[in-house]
């Protein structure tokens, strides 16, 4: 049953999109599936990508992102016929109420009429099916997540589409890291749209400079990011990545012993680097008397991430945004995060301490899953879990190597380490190596925390015993 409806309404909300300037404010509360019209889902689809790319609102555009399932001349007639409208809001809840309307059909009503053709139903199911569609009438702008089965259909061809052309993998874009020694791919997916990576260590593990090399490694890839280099400043970031990228000392830029030629360079690479990096301040705390819950302070860098058309968007340190930090404020936080990232189709780095006393307690310096600093959801919403190692931390041995251990995948393998030949001064991870590690926590064996704990409390009672023995 296929139930009448007037494409008026999402005419006029489709036209207002690709021609208003200020979309961005409200065309991600648009769902395509609301659409009903022929073709319009796909152009819906279509423009919401141009947006979050920031690109050009051509019809040729749209029919490429649209994979050719827009028509130009459509799309040039309901432009020239439908200005965008002052009371837009009425148009986008005609369209809601269109789509309720199909809904009900498919859902709640389908069921009650194949009921009543059955003789045998049962009445009280007959009279809760009735019941039912009036409460699918009631508050149905309130429940806009029901998918459409067509929708879904038309996003999982869409991503297939997408992988059998760019690839399922993702690259960090950093050498080692994103393939083995055989030249298979390690990170499965990767940095992947609309996925969330953590990248933790305690202080002092060089987690900022492999966020950063990352990063670098990114934008050679032509990924465009928002940085939020909350920790170590974003004017720093920016020169350590130009010296990471020329190969310089860090301590000689920092200590001003560069001449004309080479601050010039420097200069120049950090324009280069710029083309595909944007940084973002964090912008709360700054006016006096003015405060912000953890909603507000997403919103803004919701609105951040939307406005710059980024591709990748890294949080060093993310906790640092968070006005409210109790155990369940973070993890609602972390959700909401991890939604923006799906919303969006940005790839979202977190990069997050480990806990100190944790690691302190522990003969295996390593970090690991649990020893993330906050709430578990840390370890739920991350698809993917990097921990930076540093052995010259906690041994007396050259500051030489690094260790990168993949505490989680959620599509790939894990637990695995890679080792790097590690230089502090450039920033420099290469020769990335594959190494045997099974970190304290994880189901291989029994983690060395745990034979640590076994020995000492095997130790305590022989001590105790040999105490009895003595008295």
């Amino acid at each position: 049953m296929k139930i009448p409806h007037d494409p008026f309404n999402e005419q006029v909300v489709i036209a207002a999109a690709i021609a208003d300037e200020n979309r961005a404010k409200w065309i991600s509360r648009i769902r395509s599936d609301w659409f009903l019209g022929d073709g319009h889902p796909e152009l819906v689809d279509a423009i919401q990508e141009c947006e979050r790319k920031k690109l050009s609102f051509d019809p040729a555009t749209l029919r490429q992102l649209s994979g050719g399932k827009v028509d130009d001349e459509y799309v040039r007639t309901l432009v020239s016929k439908f200005d965008a409208p002052a009371n837009l809001g009425h148009h986008i809840d005609a369209l809601q109420w269109d789509y309720a309307r199909a809904d009900a059909v498919r859902g709640p009503i389908a069921a009650m009429l194949k009921a009543l053709e059955d003789p045998t139903s049962d009445p009280a199911r007959v009279r809760a099916l009735a019941k039912q569609v009036a409460v699918s009438f009631d508050g149905y702008g309130d429940r806009k997540y029901m998918r459409d089965p067509a929708q879904l259909v038309r996003e999982a061809s869409a991503a297939l589409a997408e992988r059998r052309r760019k690839g399922a993998c993702y690259p960090y874009g950093l050498d080692g890291l994103d393939k083995n020694e055989k030249g298979e791919w390690r990170m499965v997916p990767g940095a992947a749209p609309g996925q969330v990576t953590v990248i933790t260590g305690v202080p002092g593990s060089a987690k900022s400079t492999v966020t950063a090399r990352i990063a670098l490694g990114l934008a050679r890839k032509k990924r465009r990011i928002l940085y939020g280099a909350w920790e170590m400043g974003a004017a720093e970031t920016l020169e350590l990545m130009a010296c990471m990228s020329l190969g310089w000392s860090r301590t000689a830029v920092i200590t001003g012993a560069v001449d004309d030629a080479q601050a010039t360079l420097l200069e120049k690479r950090e324009a280069q680097i710029s083309a595909y990096v944007r940084f973002m301040s964090l912008p709360f705390g700054r006016e006096p008397g003015k405060r912000y819950n953890n909603e507000a302070a997403l919103d803004i860098v919701h609105g951040y991430v939307a406005d710059s058309g980024c591709d990748v968007f890294i949080a060093d340190l993310w906790k640092r945004m968070l006005r409210e930090t109790r155990p369940d404020d973070e993890e609602l936080a972390l959700i909401r995060q991890q939604t923006i990232a799906d919303e969006t189709k940005v790839h979202c780095i977190l990069v997050q301490q480990q806990r100190m006393k944790d690691i302190e307690m522990r003969h295996d310096k390593r970090p690991t899953r649990e020893g993330i600093k906050g709430t578990g959801a840390w370890v739920e919403v991350g698809d993917t879990i990097i921990g930076a190692h540093l052995p010259s931390l906690w041994k007396r041995v050259p500051s030489d190597t690094i260790e990168l251990g993949i505490l989680k995948q959620r599509r790939g393998e894990w637990p695995l380490a890679i080792e790097f030949d590690w230089d502090p001064d450039l920033g420099l991870l290469e020769n990335g190596r594959t190494i045997e590690w099974d970190p304290p926590g994880t189901a291989r064996g029994d983690s060395e925390l745990e034979n640590w704990v076994g020995e000492e409390k095997d130790e305590r009672r022989r001590a105790k015993a040999a105490r009895r023995a003595r008295d």
